[in-house]
């Protein structure tokens, strides 16, 4: 049986980033209803001058998912807006490289809650809306795990949330609910060197959206809990180097 996405109603966190933003587009062009959520006001207004004239409703929300009111407030004002929830879409995230004898605490505290522990939270408020009935979502962008000097929070909160996720599908499997972490490796956004990587040879924020409609879209009978996904060619402007 095919599965529509017209008329559903998503969640995105992160709307303002590159993958975020696509993902945005290509829920509004498959005619999904949308609130947005991000920290780039000028963004957010791009977004809302692109889609909010469609026929789906869009709204756009500044917010700190590092603060766990904040998340509880604009889950409710999201599913409020768009009076129920089916997909939740967390694309956000920073990052932060230190060495364990040489880090700054807070500076890994704040990963910590703007990566990993909004996930969690998001979750707990949307879920009892998002499993209220069968093909619901709940899919988190995360990273490829490359370990090497320097990357312990990010290793760090990498891993919890790849183990949260995978407990979560079992909670709210018998739902109907979908969960699925994409792990994607160099992706063509702001958050790259692009002095070291080939723009080019990069996964596109478009190929994550594509993936994402693909979850979603996916019949009642299966479910993609994890997928990783490489730039096909290498993106190292020296050969030589891993990704």
């Amino acid at each position: 049986m095919k599965v529509s996405l017209s008329g559903k109603k998503a969640l995105v966190v992160g709307a303002t980033g590159g993958m975020g933003s696509a993902v945005a587009g290509m829920l509004c062009n498959n005619g999904v209803n949308c609130v947005v959520l991000g920290r780039d006001k000028n963004k957010l207004n791009e977004l809302e001058q692109s889609y909010s004239s469609g026929e789906v409703r869009f709204k756009s929300i500044i917010s700190d998912i590092s603060n766990i009111d904040s998340i509880r407030e604009r889950s409710a004002e999201a599913i409020e807006y768009l009076e129920g929830l089916n997909f939740l879409i967390h694309c956000a995230g920073i990052y932060n490289k230190s060495k364990a004898d040489e880090c700054d605490l807070e500076v890994w505290d704040d990963v910590l809650d703007t990566n990993l522990r909004s996930t969690y939270h998001f979750a707990r408020h949307t879920l009892p809306e998002i499993t209220k009935s069968p093909g619901g979502a709940v899919v988190r962008i995360n990273s490829r795990d490359a370990v090497h000097t320097g990357i312990g929070i990010q290793t760090l909160q990498k891993r919890a949330i790849d183990g949260y996720m995978e407990v979560l599908f079992e909670d709210v499997r018998e739902h109907g609910t979908k969960v699925c972490t994409i792990n994607p490796g160099f992706v063509n956004t702001a958050m790259v060197n692009p002095e070291r990587l080939i723009p080019e040879r990069m996964i596109q924020p478009s190929d994550v959206s594509e993936l994402i409609k693909f979850v979603l879209m996916t019949s009642a009978t299966a479910c993609p809990t994890e997928i990783s996904l490489q730039p096909q060619r290498s993106p190292w402007k020296i050969q030589g180097h891993h990704i």
